[in-house]
């Protein structure tokens, strides 16, 4: 079973890693919220916000129902973004968009790592991995899917590459 983790892990980090990562400029840009309401604990650092969520940061967009930001020291670190359908989109450095969508998107900025839960489906070109659970590391593109359980099956469907 260790094995089959180990190869799917590999041919997973194969697949999305043509050594492209994510768009590096966008930590340096200002980071946009929009929402149909929104609330701010100044003693938590944590704030809400409810209905047509929408984060923009350079070439991410991340969209869902609700969304909730934690922050330390005045400086965003962690946002939970959940909804029927949350999604992430960003531009890689080499210009290739990767897509991921699911139930519940918590983005972990200072550690560069997305976790995808529920009906989790992240793609890039054609290359489709849809689980339970997805980790996507946004510095290195390298991905995990399922879990050591077993109880997250994982799908993926592989394009092959084209001669030119």
């Amino acid at each position: 079973m260790f094995n089959k983790i180990k190869n799917l892990i590999f041919a997973v980090s194969f697949l999305f890693c043509n050594c492209a990562y994510a768009n590096e400029t966008d930590r340096n840009e200002p980071i946009f919220l929009e929402s149909d309401s929104a609330k701010w604990d100044e003693e938590s650092q944590k704030s809400t916000y409810r209905g047509n969520v929408v984060v923009t940061q350079g070439t991410m967009l991340l969209t869902g129902d609700l969304l909730i930001v934690t922050s330390e020291n005045n400086e965003i670190n962690h946002m939970i973004v959940t909804g029927e359908k949350s999604t992430y989109r960003q531009k890689t450095r080499t210009g290739k968009i990767v897509n991921g969508e699911a139930k519940i998107i918590e983005y972990y900025m200072n550690q560069s790592k997305i976790i995808f839960l529920k009906k989790a489906i992240l793609t890039q070109s054609n290359n489709v991995v849809k689980s339970n659970k997805i980790i996507y590391k946004t510095d290195s593109e390298n991905i995990i899917a399922g879990d050591n359980k077993g109880d997250s099956r994982v799908k993926m469907t592989l394009e092959p590459k084209k001669n030119e």
